[in-house]
């Protein structure tokens, strides 16, 4: 069976999924899932015990409730696309988000000493204008985001300047509901399709420049749904799902191997609403879901011991950049083991041995005079 995550990048980047009004794109991303499913019958109704005219139908009628959905918010009945909404998800399944789970967390900083914890935290209930429509956000609803990854997190934010960063990392001290909103890599149990056909169609690629986009009608219902539901069953929640920056191409600088779960889990976004009706401070139950680290950042670590930079050797591309040192030291904060694994020669200097790595020579002509010029401002 092909992958179906990068089955799913290259889909959404085809001009079908791209140019034409939302209902049509939405029914295009929802047809090639189809044709995928008719190439791999065989394998998807030996994996799901079930006949392909089954398999065929839950497309069917997911298609239907999405498009009733669309349909019925862009004609300003609001109210007619979260009950269906909620009729749509009342079917699928909460899993389970594990205790130690690792997140990441970043913002851009123009101040010269880091953010305390609080500021890393979700937007205060008392700045709640802060708060505009995105994928996953509802205006004025405070929401508290990670990512799988301190990169992603840096791709979310926009790719700002590197150096104005500042990052933060949290631990999952008690399980949690988890709308899980990931594609899988092949279909293995026949209540995947639905909700691979609704992930599918809440992944289409929004126009930045555009002040409304009609790609985050369908996955704003599913959020505003989901946080009725909580409401009712007095329970908190969040979900999980691949950046858009990967399923569109995006977050380029790494070579994604779509086969390695280690690989995605890179790419994974998470979302935990904070709805609450208090007028300022934070979500105290959010709180005490969560270890969390003090601010860092790279400048700040690497000004403090400038070896951390050199002597990685995890023969991983993502360890080994700045990014994965980030992700080390965050997660050594937390108490966990850093994936990213250090070079021979920090070691063997430490252990006072010679180390088997040859220092280079720099060759320096005489005959050029440099002259160092203060800088008077």
């Amino acid at each position: 069976m092909k992958n179906l995550v990068e089955q799913a990048t290259i889909w959404l980047r085809t001009e079908q999924c791209c140019k034409g009004n939302i209902l049509d794109r939405t029914n295009a991303i929802i047809s090639l899932f189809r044709e995928y499913v008719k190439q791999e019958r065989e394998e998807i109704c030996a994996n799901t015990s079930s006949s392909y005219n089954i398999v065929k139908n839950r497309i069917d009628l997911a298609e239907k409730s999405i498009n009733q959905i669309l349909s019925a918010f862009l004609r300003g009945n609001q109210e007619e696309a979260l009950q269906k909404t909620r009729e749509m998800t009342r079917k699928m399944k909460f899993t389970n988000v594990l205790t130690r789970t690792q997140f990441y967390r970043c913002r851009e900083n123009s101040k010269p000493f880091h953010f305390s914890k609080d500021e890393m935290f979700h937007i205060p209930y008392d700045k709640r204008y802060l708060v505009g429509n995105q994928r996953f956000s509802l205006s004025g609803i405070p929401c508290l985001y990670f990512g799988g990854s301190s990169y992603i997190c840096w791709e979310e934010l926009g790719r700002k300047d590197f150096s104005t960063i500042n990052y933060c990392g949290f631990s999952l001290i008690k399980e949690l509901n988890m709308f899980d909103m990931l594609i899988p890599i092949s279909i293995t149990d026949i209540h995947q399709i639905r909700r691979i056909v609704l992930v599918l169609a809440c992944s289409l690629a929004a126009h930045r420049e555009h002040l409304f986009k009609p790609e985050y009608i369908l996955p704003q219902c599913v959020l505003h749904s989901l946080i009725n539901r909580s409401f009712y069953s007095h329970t908190q929640f969040c979900i999980r799902y691949y950046s858009s920056h990967l399923l569109n191409g995006d977050a380029d600088y790494f070579k994604c191997d779509y086969s390695s779960k280690e690989e995605l889990s890179r790419y994974v976004n998470y979302v935990f609403p904070a709805a609450s009706s208090k007028e300022d401070g934070y979500s105290e139950e959010l709180r005490e879901l969560f270890n969390q680290t003090e601010t860092i950042s790279l400048m700040h670590e690497t000004l403090l011991d400038p070896s951390c930079m050199m002597g990685a050797c995890s023969k991983d591309i993502y360890l080994d950049s700045q990014f994965g040192l980030v992700d080390a030291i965050i997660d050594k904060k937390l108490g966990f083991k850093p994936k990213r694994e250090e070079g021979n020669i920090r070691i063997d200097k430490k252990l006072g041995f010679n180390p088997k790595r040859e220092e280079g020579n720099i060759s320096i002509d005489k005959n050029i005079m440099v002259e160092h010029i203060p800088n008077d401002d």
